[in-house]
């Protein structure tokens, strides 16, 4: 009779609870009795990253470690970055492999994502050195790497950039905001601002009518013109 236990991990937010033997591979249990197939089986050897899943937050080889071993612990595959607060469709990740070019037969691209993924979870702002550390456990035989760091890199840009585009402390649709804290309905109360600053240019008066002051807009005037309050164009 076989010898098995139950194990019990939470897969990208699930909790799941399996029977394995002692001896079954992690790898083997996410991708057959999880049939999660999104993490690649490569070498068996540990050498060449493209079964590398997120174990608590840290990026190991699924194939150097038993199912047994992750049990209780918190296991991240490729399949669950979508559902990931800062992905929209695509996780910034995915995004900047597709829009930098960064896979070819995409077999290593699994292992890839999460290497990526454990690296900006750690420095949202790598430097390119740094990229090249965090990948050189995957090995891919298709693009020479530069447009992976790229892709890495166009994730890490947009990361970034989601607060600011989520919200933050802009105001959207009359919400007031902390900025305006203070004012009344009406908008805030205009400042004298600094008394030695020139005064706001409002345009020309050409013959007693205004005009934009720019060359050949809306009536503006010419180079010829004579013009009040403002020199010639």
């Amino acid at each position: 009779m076989t010898d098995t236990r139950e194990i019990t991990m939470t897969v990208n937010g699930t909790e799941r609870s399996i029977e394995v033997e002692p001896r079954r591979l992690l790898v083997h249990a996410i991708r057959e009795d999880l049939d999660m197939t999104g993490t690649h089986i490569g070498c068996d050897t540990g050498n060449c990253g493209a079964c590398t899943v997120l174990i608590d937050g840290e990026p190991i080889k699924s194939c150097l470690m038993f199912a047994a071993q992750a049990d209780g612990s918190e296991v991240m595959t490729v399949e669950g970055m979508e559902e990931l607060p800062e992905s929209d469709g695509l996780h910034p990740l995915q995004e900047g492999f597709h829009e930098e070019h960064g896979l070819q037969c995409g077999y290593c691209t699994p292992g890839m994502l999460m290497s990526g993924k454990a690296l900006l979870d750690e420095n949202p702002d790598p430097s390119e050195e740094e990229i090249r550390e965090a990948i050189s456990g995957n090995l891919c035989r298709c693009t020479g790497y530069q447009n992976i760091v790229r892709s890495i890199e166009y994730a890490a840009d947009k990361l970034a950039a989601q607060p600011a585009a989520d919200g933050g402390t802009v105001a959207v649709d009359g919400d007031a905001g902390p900025a305006a804290a203070g004012s009344d309905a009406d908008g805030p109360e205009p400042t004298g601002g600094d008394a030695n600053a020139p005064e706001s240019f409002e345009g020309y008066e050409v013959d007693d009518e205004f005009t934009c002051g720019a060359e050949n807009c809306c009536g503006g005037p010419s180079t010829d013109a004579e013009h009040i309050g403002g020199d010639n164009v």
